[in-house]
């Protein structure tokens, strides 16, 4: 066959376009790793903190004393509120008698003022005093830091704990936010477990804090097996993971990935993080390479391509504390992509170069029985270029992804408590794009973590959003089972270039069941069509099995 290698590249775009209704669309690079490193939003996990706080002395009101005619108040001792946020707090005192009892219940108030604004170890009481024309002195002792010291007994450096604690100084106050910060973000540290003491210190008012730093393994990671993957390139997957915690001793971290199927697909990844500065700020850079070849229905082509992935960010926790989170990303990804047809001698080379800023954070609140919110919101700008003056004129003549482009995602997500063992879980993805995307750049509906009666790498599109409903029911600790609903729409082209259908809407519902107990997890998922849209991307099954075996180390 010597076709005109032009008049076979639009033979071939023509076969997999979004307006062929029916036909089988291979996947190709760009979708490949795609599909392998999109993650959906997970649901946080609760904050550790272990920390001790001195056991105070609570002072019984009293009905007996004296009657006092109190003609004012005055307040000592506070630095951390002024007189005029205190003082209307005790107005119905001044200019009436008063017995001791109540004059004490006015102390705590004062008390109960500086907890609920974040300040715990604070106790207002009466000083010994005499009093003279009716003026009664209220003491404050707002629970000031005196030593704090750090024992440090994990692989880490003492430097490399520094600078969350730098926040924390003798003299301060101590406050839940600046304590609940520093505390955690030194538990971020890979390779530490940090429990912490407040205690007295040798002054009245004063407590001692002391942080006990433990190792913990230097490495951990998982096996996988699943069935996850695109039949093209290999439904059955096997996968590892090994995270190195600590290497240089400096709370860095080196992840490693590898992933391969039972079809030529495979996948590694490098991604090294380092805290540096006073905020804790962490930067970072990783490579993922993927090769894979297309098999089954399309073997007959011997298409095959790889991706490179290089990037470059820097992740900035801005709040952190057991209640909330947040934390903002800057990211630089080169995307290199290729994908060839030797069949027919063809070649697709690609680059696109992507800066993406985000925002993202969780929530762990008492609403309505309590519950788990998080959300995450990228934009991002990139540039795509074509290697070769045919792909660029090719692009031209049907989608238009040369060039500038920009898109904005968003996730949110939520875990109600219903009962103790009730639970509802849902979660909302969405994808905006100022135009037609390369396949790296797409939002896809279909897959395990999609619309889940439906093949991986179904109805990708340049916009779109999916939305998954979960109601889960624990059996004990290990076993949980589930019932859900997904829903999702995709635009596939935002400009159509094609006459076909360029709009697709799939809806699924089913049955999971998960199991987790001794380092190991087992999740199955079985999923059937709600309606009547077909599956382009491969063959129907009626109900389609997900299920995966994770082994944690």
């Amino acid at each position: 066959m010597h076709l005109p290698q032009r008049a076979l590249w639009l033979a071939l775009f023509a076969s997999i376009s979004p307006g062929t209704a029916g036909a089988q669309v291979p996947p190709n690079a760009g979708q490949s790793i795609r599909d392998i490193e999109h993650k959906p939003l997970q649901v946080p996990a609760s904050q550790p903190l272990e920390l001790a706080l001195p056991e105070t002395e609570s002072v019984p009101a009293s009905s007996d004393g004296p009657i006092i005619a109190v003609s004012r108040l005055r307040i000592t001792g506070n630095q951390v509120f002024a007189d005029s946020l205190l003082l209307p707090l005790l107005a119905d005192l001044s200019g009436r008698n008063v017995s001791l009892g109540e004059l004490q219940a006015s102390a705590r108030r004062i008390s109960s003022y500086y907890h609920q604004h974040g300040y715990p170890l604070a106790r207002a009481y009466l000083p010994a005093q005499e009093i003279a024309g009716g003026v009664v002195e209220i003491a404050i002792l707002e629970g000031r830091y005196g030593n704090i010291e750090l024992r440090n007994a994990s692989r880490l450096r003492d430097d490399a704990l520094a600078a969350p604690l730098a926040a924390l100084n003798p003299g301060n106050a101590v406050a839940n936010g600046p304590l609940e910060r520093a505390l955690l973000l030194l538990d971020d540290h890979p390779g530490v477990a940090v429990k912490s003491v407040l205690k007295p210190g040798e002054v009245v008012g004063a407590t001692d804090l002391l942080i006990d730093v433990q190792p913990t393994p230097l490495m951990d990671g998982s096996l996988t097996v699943d069935n996850y993957g695109n039949r093209f390139t290999g439904e059955y997957r096997l996968g590892a993971a090994l995270n190195v915690n600590s290497p240089l001793r400096r709370g860095d971290r080196l992840d490693l990935r590898v992933l391969g199927t039972d079809e030529q697909q495979h996948y590694y990844r490098a991604a090294y993080q380092l805290p540096l500065g006073p905020w804790s700020t962490r930067f970072g850079a990783a490579y993922s390479d993927l090769d894979y070849e297309l098999a089954k229905d399309f073997r007959v082509l011997d298409a095959h391509g790889n991706a490179r992935i290089a990037s470059a960010f820097a992740l900035q926790p801005l709040l952190r504390s057991r209640s909330f989170n947040l934390s903002a990303q800057l990211q630089f990804d080169d995307k290199r992509l290729r994908d060839d047809i030797d069949a027919y001698a063809s070649s697709n080379r690609r680059r696109a170069r992507v800066w993406s800023a985000g925002l993202s954070g969780d929530a762990h609140d008492r609403w309505l029985g309590g519950g788990i919110s998080g959300f995450s919101a990228t934009w991002s700008h990139g540039h795509l270029d074509f290697e070769d003056a045919q792909s660029r004129w090719l692009d031209a003549l049907t989608a238009g992804t040369q060039g500038d482009f920009e898109k904005f995602n968003v996730s949110l997500l939520r875990l109600q408590r219903l009962s103790p063992r009730l639970s509802l879980y849902g979660q909302w993805q969405g994808q905006w794009a100022s135009g037609n995307l390369d396949s790296v750049e797409k939002f896809g509906l279909g897959g395990a973590h999609g619309v889940r009666a439906y093949p991986q790498g179904e109805a990708s599109g340049d916009q779109g959003w999916l939305a998954n409903l979960e109601l889960r029911y624990s059996l004990d600790s290990a076993w949980q089972l589930a019932t859900f609903v997904d829903h999702g729409r995709a635009r596939i082209n935002k400009d159509a270039w094609s006459t076909g259908q360029n709009h697709r809407r799939l809806s699924a519902g089913g049955l999971g069941a998960s199991w987790a107990g001794h380092n190991w997890r087992v999740d199955a998922t079985m999923a059937w069509k709600l309606g009547n849209a077909e599956p382009r991307s491969d063959n129907d099954r009626t109900p389609r099995l997900w299920a995966q075996l994770a082994r944690y180390f």
